[in-house]
């Protein structure tokens, strides 16, 4: 086995590579009462983030990062840690609009891409996917971004 791994967002995403391949039941929308009131971006920088990489750039990134999307969720009346497909092609096309896709993958999509990853193989939260991947099999806006993290390998 040679240890290289594909470039389609669809050879990382695995059995799950579409959302509407996911059964209603696991669906993180049916999760968001669970995560009302708690700042799940927070505890997942402080605990995870900041334990392995406490700089100032790291934080600053965090915050750049966390800010947006907690922001953008909240203009769609849902938690941060519950989005959806469509709710992360809506932010990446966003961001597209005034920033390069190098800022925009390094400083914004690579740390929401980390957290739903984080989240995922957490024991702590019932995440069976990652969103922003699903978003990259599907969407454009999303796709671009996943295919400049190719391009920089």
């Amino acid at each position: 086995m040679s240890g290289v791994r594909g470039t389609s967002p669809e050879e990382y995403a695995g059995a799950l590579q579409h959302f509407e391949d996911i059964p209603y039941r696991y669906q993180l929308k049916t999760y968001e009462s669970q995560y009302q009131g708690r700042d799940t971006w927070e505890q997942y920088a402080e605990n995870v983030v900041f334990a392995e990489h406490d700089t100032d750039v790291m934080h600053q990134r965090m915050r750049l990062a966390g800010e947006s999307w907690r922001n953008h969720m909240a203009a769609r009346g849902r938690h941060h840690a519950v989005a959806t497909t469509e709710d992360v092609e809506s932010w990446c096309g966003d961001l597209l609009v005034d920033r390069a896709r190098r800022t925009v993958y390094g400083y914004y999509f690579l740390r929401v891409y980390n957290f739903y990853d984080h989240l995922k193989y957490s024991t702590e939260h019932p995440h069976l996917y990652n969103p922003v991947l699903l978003a990259a099999t599907r969407y454009p806006a999303s796709r671009e971004i996943w295919m400049y993290r190719v391009d920089i390998r």
